[in-house]
């Protein structure tokens, strides 16, 4: 695999709200950055330390539009502007964050100047499909007073993570990029790889729409399959322990 900049999701379609409580009292995650609310939510959720990756640099460009409109717009505008920057290309995105342009780190300008006939935003549906993952009112007031910085970014496929990696984390959240790694071994090295940057019972977790596995048998030098957590007919969880 290799990162590339395809158009990134303005709206998560997983439930934030719930894969985000799932393992609780989670003060350091690296999480897919996708569409920006896995970041959000753990935040929410009260996450002291959010670092984010993801292999196409367009979901910095959501997750720091997110930052800079929570900090500076209510949420209705907050709203309108998710979904009116749907299937955005970079000199349309420009136009509609013209107020907030310059509260936008330097990296995320270039990367939408750079994109400017280039579709940035348009993977999945629009906001309008998926309520449950705009904070609610009280939710958006909360992540105002503890949003102070974007959050960290690392632009690499999944392969590719466990080396520029430097911290520990309590939860490494894989969303559902497994459901495009049908190769069985490439998946353990994987795990097994960033296994080494869980504190001491930490979790790797996996949000499967596609599964091609059964993990219940998985035993890694330092990790193992721990569970799988279901909400609903469209929200599971495979959760992996760091055994030592």
């Amino acid at each position: 695999m290799s990162v590339n900049n395809m158009p990134a999701y303005t709206i998560s379609n997983e439930n934030q709200r719930w894969a985000t409580t799932v393992i609780p009292d989670v003060k350091k995650v690296l999480t897919v950055a996708g569409s920006g609310d896995q970041a959000l939510f753990y935040k929410l959720a009260g996450a002291k330390i959010v670092d984010t990756f993801d292999i196409t640099c367009n979901a910095r460009v959501v997750q720091d539009m997110k930052f800079v409109a929570i900090k500076n717009m209510n949420p209705v505008e907050y709203k309108e502007l998710l979904i009116k920057t749907h299937r955005s290309d970079g000199a349309a995105l420009e136009f509609f964050l013209c107020d907030m342009w310059n509260l936008l780190p330097d990296e995320t300008q270039k990367i939408i100047q750079n994109g400017k006939f280039d579709m940035i935003f348009g993977c999945g549906l629009d906001a309008s499909f998926y309520p449950e993952n705009i904070p609610t009112p009280k939710e958006f007031e909360k992540l105002r007073k503890v949003l102070n910085k974007p959050f960290g970014f690392i632009w690499s496929d999944l392969e590719s993570l466990s080396i520029k990696l430097t911290k520990k984390y309590d939860v490494i959240n894989l969303s559902n990029i497994f459901d495009y790694c049908p190769d069985a071994k490439m998946q353990v090295k994987i795990l097994d790889e960033l296994s080494a940057h869980l504190t001491k019972n930490g979790r790797i977790v996996y949000l499967p729409q596609k599964q091609k596995f059964d993990y219940k048998a998985l035993v890694l030098p330092m990790l193992a399959y721990e569970k799988t957590v279901v909400y609903d007919n469209q929200n599971k969880m495979i959760i992996f322990q760091r055994t030592r």
